[in-house]
């Protein structure tokens, strides 16, 4: 967040243990104070603090300050949870969930501050310096600046450096390279529950759920077994059972570069988004560079922008390990981790959009549903107040109630009426917009935004792009942007994505992040009850707001089962000495 002094605010979120430093006075570095590593085992961490009570002890005469410092770094550092926190936030893990959330935003808006892109002035007053002059053909710059501004606009094309011997043998671009069956992991015959489509179409005609999909015989090179835990029912699951993506590869700009949408074989197992625990690996995956995992490991399904689904939406599921993002047993509930990707949504949308500062107002709608529910509580910890927009339904008074409880400033009908809703915002002038129907829906935020605001959409359910009057792009500066996660984690790595999920998984065990969302179990499940679980995110009944529903596939006791008998299978098929997966 751009030049936002969110620093001072989080500081008064929660009521800090210790005086607060001036902000002169930089925080003691723990590693420093203990003499070790930032990569230090605990065994070392412990040895380094005893070394540090022999000598600076108060019994022994030393100074008590330097003590209680020690003792602060060694209680931090010791402390796998307030490490991490700590590694983040340069706070100890006695602050707070919350304060550290509120610091990290802050810590990360000043350095956005310092971020610029190409300044004219600057350059030309260089050019003068030095004497030198505009090259009539147009460009004259070094090597360095040349590579550096091909690698800049390699960005959201596709592979374009050379490729690995491990990148030909996951490619599907490549069907006649396989890796040798040395790395293979033969698997006895297995099946599923899961929710499947023939062809596509509207996702309420063409999903069913086959109680035996029958499972490869193998774990091919790269790939492991997952025993399926829980999957939201998205947006963008419900868009690629329905339209074959692909079509786009034809049309520009996405056949200008090398970053195309892969095909799905028909018949397809749906979902991209879920939880899961490993239970089997091929032999190479433990030991890989990249993407390594081992069995029991939990995962969540990497949100991917062009390739094709992973097929989760299954009580077991073979994917490749590069899919996957290893996760800590249990960083939040299951229900929370199927949804991972609204709760990481609602952050990045708050941190990357509007320049916010404490005080300030952004504006919502589908704001019942994990994205805008977790906006909701996000904006009440960073004291933002949040204008909501839900359906105008039979269950408004019950949805406003279950907002309001979460923290939501104004909860408004979001309907045709715009000179009601106008008159509702007052002098409101919402910072940004966040935009998840498009369409009239988009348009309608649009008009109440302040000068300069900016509407992003992550979702687009109408399917429509808002129609914004030239008027307001003109005289009031209103600006419309887009937002994919997945293109998010394509920009800024997986470990980045770790590093949010890890901030998130905080707040939520600290009872700063809840979600309402309706349970459908897969086994047993009747095509009726797909059906609704399919649509129940989308109009709210007579006492019952509207939910998305989290599909669940298993269980991790049902996992460590599966384990045990998937390994008195394999030893039965080849004999007691085959290694384990």
């Amino acid at each position: 967040l751009a030049s936002r002094p969110l620093l001072s605010v989080a500081q008064n979120i929660l009521p800090l243990r210790q005086p607060r430093r001036p902000h002169s006075m930089a925080p003691p570095d723990f590693y420093a104070l203990l003499g070790v590593d930032r990569a230090a085992t605990n065994e070392q961490v412990r040895n380094a603090y005893r070394d540090c009570a022999m000598q600076h002890h108060p019994d022994r005469g030393g100074d008590p300050a330097v003590w209680s410092a020690l003792q602060r770094a060694y209680d931090t550092l010791s402390d796998p949870q307030k490490r991490a926190v700590y590694d983040r936030t340069k706070q100890d893990g006695s602050v707070g969930a919350e304060k550290a959330f509120g610091q990290a935003f802050a810590e990360k808006g000043e350095g956005a501050a310092q971020q610029r892109g190409l300044s004219i002035e600057a350059e030309m007053a260089e050019a003068k310096g030095k004497g030198s002059t505009l090259a009539a053909a147009g460009f004259d710059m070094s090597h360095a600046q040349g590579f550096e501004a091909w690698m800049r606009n390699q960005k959201g094309m596709g592979k374009q450096s050379f490729y690995t011997a491990e990148d030909l043998l996951r490619s599907r671009q490549y069907g006649n390279i396989e890796a040798t069956e040395s790395t293979a992991q033969p698997l006895p015959a297995l099946s599923a529950t899961a929710v499947r489509f023939d062809a596509h179409g509207p996702p309420e005609e063409v999903l069913y759920v086959d109680r035996a999909c029958s499972l490869p015989d193998k774990l091919a090179h790269g790939e492991v077994l997952v025993h399926m835990l829980a999957a939201c029912v998205t947006d963008e699951d419900l868009l690629r059972v329905q339209t074959p993506l692909t079509v786009l590869n034809d049309f520009p700009p996405f056949n200008r570069t090398n970053n195309k949408w892969e095909a799905v074989p028909l018949p397809a197992t749906a979902g991209v988004e879920g939880v899961g625990v490993v239970i089997a690996t091929a032999k190479n995956v433990p030991t890989l560079k990249d993407h390594p995992l081992e069995v029991k490991d939990w995962v969540l399904l990497r949100p991917e922008a062009r390739r094709r689904p992973a097929g989760c939406w299954s009580t077991m599921a073979v994917v490749d390990s590069s899919m996957l993002v290893k996760v800590p047993a249990q960083l939040m509930p299951v229900r929370h981790l199927a949804c991972s990707r609204s709760l990481c949504t609602a952050y990045r949308l708050l941190e990357d959009y509007g320049s916010l500062r404490p005080g300030d107002t952004i504006i919502q709608n589908a704001a019942d549903l994990p994205v805008g529910q977790a906006v909701i509580q996000l904006c009440k910890m960073l004291k933002i107040r949040s204008i909501n927009l839900v359906p105008d339904d039979e269950a408004f008074e019950q949805t406003k109630e279950l907002l309001v409880q979460l923290g939501a400033s104004h909860v408004l009908r979001d309907n045709a009426k715009v000179g009601e809703f106008i008159d509702a915002l007052g002098q409101m002038m919402p910072r940004l917009g966040i935009d998840s129907l498009g369409g009239e829906a988009g348009k309608r935020m649009s008009v109440a935004l302040r000068p300069g605001g900016q509407l992003v959409m992550h979702s687009l359910q109408t399917g429509q792009v808002p129609t914004i009057s030239p008027s307001l792009l003109m005289y009031q500066q209103i600006s419309l942007h887009g937002f994919n996660m997945a293109q998010w984690v394509d920009e800024n790595g997986v470990e980045a994505y770790k590093d949010m999920l890890n901030t998130i998984g905080e707040l939520v065990q600290a009872g700063n992040l809840e979600l309402a969302t309706a349970e459908a179990p897969v086994r047993g499940m009747e095509p009726s009850a797909l059906k609704a679980a399919l649509s129940s995110h989308r109009r709210g009944a007579a006492g019952r707001p509207r939910e998305r529903s989290v599909l669940v596939l298993g269980s991790e006791a049902a996992a460590n089962e599966v384990y045990f008998e998937l390994q008195a299978s394999i030893r039965s098929m080849y004999g007691a000495d085959e290694p384990q997966t």
